[in-house]
């Protein structure tokens, strides 16, 4: 008498295999576009914090802004796929990004912070 051996078979192990494979491409295609919608969201929270340096350097005797150190918050901002576009005067100020949603946010001195749906409605030192 002759002992059967039990465990997979090496058709078995494959199509496990290719069924995990399938389930996981199916996953991140469906993760895309929340990644996206993660960066966007990332690049707004930047430009509001680099508002709000802007806003605490406001000297009001003479009506000029400081110049805080946004640096981390540009790379920040170009990590996530965007890219700080500036003007700034000793009285006004202009900060915008490109996001993943083909729009563009901006903030600007005039307390102006939202989405805009082209860079060519944004002037040299206000969003709008």
């Amino acid at each position: 008498m002759q002992k059967k051996q039990s465990g997979f078979t090496l058709i078995e192990m494959l199509v496990v295999i290719a069924m995990i494979g399938l389930l996981s491409a199916v996953l991140l295609v469906a993760l895309g576009p929340s990644r996206k919608k993660a960066q966007d969201s990332r690049i707004i929270s930047d430009l509001n914090q680099i508002r709000s340096l802007m806003e605490s350097t406001y000297n009001p005797s003479n009506s000029t802004y400081g110049s805080p150190d946004i640096s981390n918050l540009v790379t920040d901002v170009s990590n996530n796929g965007g890219s700080v576009n500036s003007a700034t005067t000793t009285n006004t100020y202009r900060f915008y990004s490109a996001l993943a949603s083909n729009s563009y946010y901006c903030v600007d001195s005039t307390g102006f912070s939202g989405v805009v749906a082209s860079s060519s409605g944004i002037s040299t030192s206000t969003c709008q």
